[in-house]
Order: C-alpha cells, then sequence, then structure tokens
C-alpha cells in the first residue's frame, strides 16, 4: 500500500487551522495532525513520522513558531513552511535563519499553499538525494517530479504526493517518456525515464532486465535464462543483461 505524507498544521487559530486541514482534505493529503502550540507540537512530532510542517510564527504562547523550526532543524530533518501575517525585516530576519523551505503570508491562497507544499517536499527529496547520490545523476527532465526517498518513491498522484516502498514495487515498465509502476494493489504511471530511474534504486534490489523492463529481483518467483515471472507475469530479459540479470537472481 502507498504511505500517506504526514502533514502537521501548527496553528493557534482554530478557524485557519481547519481551512488548511479541509484544503488538504481536498486534495488527497489525510493524514494530518494539528497542535494550538509549541509544546503540541513537540510532542506530535516525537512521537510521529511527519514528512512536512505549516507553521505559524505567532502562537500566542511563551515560544513561537521559530522556537519550534529551530528545535525542528536541531533535532529532526522535516522541511517547514512558515504561514504568517508578519512581513516586517526583524521578522524576516529572524525567519532566514531557520532555513524555512516556504513562507507563506496570511491570507494565503489554496493554489499558492498547494504549489509551496509540492516545491518544499520536491526540493527536500532533491536535498535528501544529493546527499546519497552523485549530483549529476539528478538531473531532471521536464515534467519529471519523482525521486527515491529514504527506500520510497515520492511520486505525484493526481493533486498530492505518496510514498511507495520499494519493497513494494514489482516492476517498471517504460512507454517512451513514461513509466508504469506496478505494485500489488494498483499501478502508478509517472513522467520519467527508465535510466533516471535506475540511477536512484539500490542496484542490490533492483536490476534492468530489458529495454522497457527494471524488476524487483526480490519479487521474483521463477526464471529462465530469456525471461522471469513476477505475480505470474512474464517479463522477458533481453540478451545484453541476461548475464547481469542472472548473477543477481542466482546470488
Amino acid at each position: 500500500m502507498p504511505n500517506k505524507i504526514a502533514i502537521l498544521i501548527v496553528e493557534d487559530e482554530v478557524l485557519i487551522a481547519q481551512d488548511l486541514k479541509e484544503i488538504l482534505e481536498e486534495v488527497g493529503y489525510d493524514e494530518i495532525y494539528k497542535a494550538r502550540n509549541y509544546q503540541q507540537a513537540i510532542e506530535l512530532i516525537n512521537n510521529h513520522n511527519l514528512d512536512l510542517i505549516l507553521l505559524d510564527i505567532n502562537l500566542n504562547d511563551s515560544k513561537s513558531g521559530i522556537d519550534l523550526a529551530e528545535y525542528i532543524n536541531k533535532h529532526f530533518q522535516i522541511p517547514f513552511i512558515y504561514i504568517t501575517s508578519y512581513s516586517d525585516a526583524g521578522t524576516i530576519a529572524n525567519v532566514k535563519q531557520t532555513r524555512p523551505s516556504g513562507f507563506l503570508l496570511k491570507p494565503y491562497s489554496k493554489d499558492l499553499l498547494l504549489a509551496s507544499i509540492e516545491i518544499a517536499l520536491f526540493n527536500y527529496s532533491i536535498q535528501q538525494s544529493a546527499a546519497e547520490k552523485p549530483i549529476e545523476n539528478l538531473a531532471l527532465a521536464e515534467g519529471e517530479t519523482d525521486l527515491v526517498i529514504n527506500n520510497h518513491l515520492l511520486i505525484k498522484d493526481n493533486y498530492h504526493f505518496i510514498k511507495i516502498a520499494l519493497s513494494d514495487i514489482l516492476w517498471f515498465e517504460s512507454d517512451n517518456n513514461y513509466v508504469e509502476i506496478k505494485t500489488l494493489q494498483k499501478k502508478f504511471v509517472i513522467r520519467c525515464s527508465l535510466k533516471r530511474l535506475l540511477d536512484q534504486l539500490p542496484i542490490t534490489d533492483f536490476v534492468k532486465c530489458h529495454k522497457q523492463f527494471i524488476i524487483n529481483i526480490f519479487q521474483v518467483e521463477s526464471f529462465k535464462t530469456n525471461e522471469v515471472k513476477i505475480q505470474g507475469v512474464t517479463i522477458p530479459i533481453s540478451r545484453n543483461t541476461q548475464d547481469e540479470v542472472l548473477r543477481m537472481l542466482k546470488r
């Protein structure tokens, strides 16, 4: 099953927090948490595997959203976006020190909010991948927005992002500029080159067996010199990949 993107809303104004939650739910994000102050937020951050935080600066508390941002930066690697009514020079100077993934002024628009979330998640995945892969492997073709991060493939499904565990993926099948991702539960289609995917996937788990296919070797049920079977489906092995594929399967 795809894993949901978990988002925390830290906002002391109940109506604004609810509006944010409804916007997110409308487009498909449904693992959403809310906190009204610093301490509630700390407890949620420590007890849940969060992917993004929407953070108000003024929490009407002894500690502000900027204090919370400093805590996040010290203890976690979670992207956060400020949503605030404050844009004075002093606030901006303090905000910059915390390296946010975005900054939105109230009243925000739905489109700008969703675009900011998309950019924050994507930039975070780029940063994480860059730490693990040579930067030249991260070049994107126009329209490509999917990356491997923390043993998950981050993809955009309609208007929101989801995470697919690499272990749940059976195979990838290329169709020109698009790739179909086959899992046990369903299939997804993304705009991406097969080569770029292969550059990001762990070489111990995935192998390109044909110009159109990358397979998860741990999902293979049986194999011959020219084909493998996964979930009863026959996938060809080309001559130029045969030695590498069979070596990995026999291992």
